[in-house]
């Protein structure tokens, strides 16, 4: 802690002001920064651009593409926040309802993680929080490799609350996701008899044991934030509000494939 402390001295500054009703704490965090820190630096060598497009206060949500039961990005984006000169605390709203085991549970919320819930996001909007979703959800998670980096239809109520308090929402494309643990196939029949949302073969599951088993190629990454747009936020009522929160996550969802696309095409190597 005392590592963590001195090289995170203004991160963990900016976090005493920070809410932390759904249970964050800074120690858990401390523990896996190492860990964490590995996966961007010296594993995924992750390129991240547009950090500074974020606002240094107030709330503002990030959207982005994920793949896989454990939200990588979301990890990579957490420890790029954190390291930048001006940091943030992330806090990550995502499906963890699938999750029976009550310690992974406690030890997520712990590093930062929220179940999705329109109240919960509420709350942390109301709160002045930087929040990231992953609005394609669990059905990312059984995507096979022929179609990575193609995004599946976001969830438009995940970005309705956003809509409704005029939140700044902030597209985020990343690559590399897709390729560092590739699911080979998606046994359909096996993650309904166990209860996930998915049960993945990858080049490392069912075949090593835990902890191997989570394991990833060295694929470098490449993370882009997305210059947000404005939208029109006079709703005269609900039904106004929803066809415009449908319309915006269309364009959101448009917009971080189109930045993927671009980004494919200007990769040489996944490698290097």
């Amino acid at each position: 802690m005392s590592r963590f402390a001195t090289a995170y001295r203004n991160y963990i500054e900016s976090t005493k002001d920070c809410d932390n009703y759904f249970g964050f704490d800074i120690s858990r965090l401390a523990k896996v920064e190492p860990f964490i820190q590995f996966l961007y630096k010296d594993w995924w060598r992750v390129q991240f651009t547009g950090l500074d497009l974020l606002p240094t206060e107030g709330a503002a949500i990030i959207v982005g593409n994920s793949n896989g039961l454990i939200p990588w990005p979301a990890f990579m984006l957490m420890y790029a926040l954190m390291s930048k000169e001006n940091p943030r605390r992330l806090t990550i709203v995502a499906d963890m309802d699938w999750i029976e085991d009550e310690r992974i549970h406690s030890y997520l919320v712990q590093l930062g993680f929220v179940p999705w819930s329109s109240t919960n996001l509420k709350y942390l909007i109301s709160k002045g929080e930087l929040v990231a979703i992953f609005p394609e959800g669990l059905t990312a998670t059984g995507k096979p490799f022929s179609e990575r980096y193609r995004v599946r239809e976001f969830d438009w109520t995940r970005l309705l609350p956003a809509i409704e308090a005029g939140v700044t929402i902030y597209p985020m494309a990343t690559i590399g996701c897709d390729e560092a643990s590739p699911t080979l196939l998606n046994v359909e029949n096996l993650s309904k008899l166990l209860k996930l949302p998915s049960f993945p073969i990858t080049p490392f599951f069912p075949w090593f044991p835990f902890p191997a088993n989570l394991g990833s190629l060295p694929v470098k990454w490449k993370m882009t934030m997305i210059k947000p747009t404005a939208w029109n936020e006079s709703h005269k009522d609900r039904d106004a509000l929803e066809d415009t929160a449908k319309h915006h996550t269309r364009y959101v969802e448009g917009q971080i494939q189109a930045e993927l696309n671009r980004m494919l095409r200007a990769r040489t190597k996944s490698f290097i």
